[in-house]
């Protein structure tokens, strides 16, 4: 029996994201937070990058090539590969409040990306963006089957002017859009026809499809807004990730990090059993 109502696969077929309020505790919200504002505050070890593409280190993050601590984007500070940084992300891989949404929505989840996102005020609306086409996007036989599926997990208050996500409910069926408006909306953030912001509360979880058209609003109040973001994709896709992608370091974990994983953890991270980064492009040890 699915864990998953019909209202609420009704209303994420309809919308394209779903809300899942107080899914996190507010114990592990609170670790969570401590976790991302530490890592933020000092400086990693980015020789990992070394041979990424050509330029200073300063500007590796740009063109979506993300160092470990990117802040190449003014107001804005996002740290990659979360369990690599502390093992409280472990927390939210295999999630229990998550999982059976997953099931739900797509074929064998498995988890390919973490970052965390804190802006602060005066960070710029981003450009709409999406990770699917429509045609990605299905319903067969009532089952609903989404390739790639994002968590968005709340640290801190999601309120009007915070910079919270943006989205175009229903985009993730979109014909148009894409094609003949691209260019008129591309930043408009919520001034864009049909635009809403996601709000919400510390522990409040925003699940969506990536053929869903989203973005960032523009950030006006005077407090921190953070967010943490896993990424999940088919099984049948996760280790195509890994071929040529600059950001397959964050991607991937060695068996040092996964050996601390449960059961569930594993299963979801499986894919990482099958395939090894390229060492000699990401100028890594052996070891890592």
């Amino acid at each position: 029996m699915s864990l998953v109502s019909k209202e609420e696969k009704f209303i994420f077929d309809l919308q394209g994201f779903l809300i899942l309020r107080g899914a996190i505790k507010s114990e592990l919200v609170k670790d969570l937070d401590r976790a991302v504002i530490g890592n933020e505050a000092i400086e990693h070890d980015e020789s990992w990058a070394e041979g990424l593409y050509e330029g200073p280190l300063e500007e590796r993050s740009k063109n979506g090539k993300h160092l470990t601590k990117d802040t190449d984007i003014k107001n804005q500070v996002r740290m990659n590969g979360l369990p690599r940084l502390n093992p409280i992300f472990d927390c939210l891989i295999a999630h229990p409040a998550i999982v059976p949404y997953l099931d739900e929505f797509m074929d064998n989840p498995q988890l390919v990306n973490t970052w965390s996102i804190s802006k602060y005020e005066g960070m710029i609306a981003t450009g709409w963006h999406h990770g699917l086409s429509p045609y990605d996007y299905s319903v067969r036989e009532d089952k609903i089957s989404s390739p790639m599926i994002n968590v968005v997990t709340m640290l801190t208050p999601n309120h009007p002017g915070d910079g919270c996500f943006a989205v175009m409910p229903g985009s993730h069926k979109k014909n148009f859009f894409m094609k003949d408006c691209w260019n008129k909306f591309r930043f408009s953030g919520l001034d864009t026809p049909g635009a809403v912001e996601i709000t919400g509360e510390p522990g409040d979880v925003m699940i969506f499809t990536e053929a869903l058209i989203h973005s960032g609003a523009k950030k006006t109040t005077a407090r921190r807004r953070t967010t943490l973001q896993y990424n999940h994709v088919n099984g049948h896709r996760a280790v195509s990730a890994m071929t040529d992608h600059h950001n397959a370091r964050h991607y991937w974990m060695p068996p040092g990090i996964r050996n601390r994983f449960t059961s569930e953890q594993l299963k979801i991270t499986d894919w990482m059993s099958y395939t090894a980064l390229d060492h000699s492009l990401h100028g890594l040890s052996n070891g890592e």
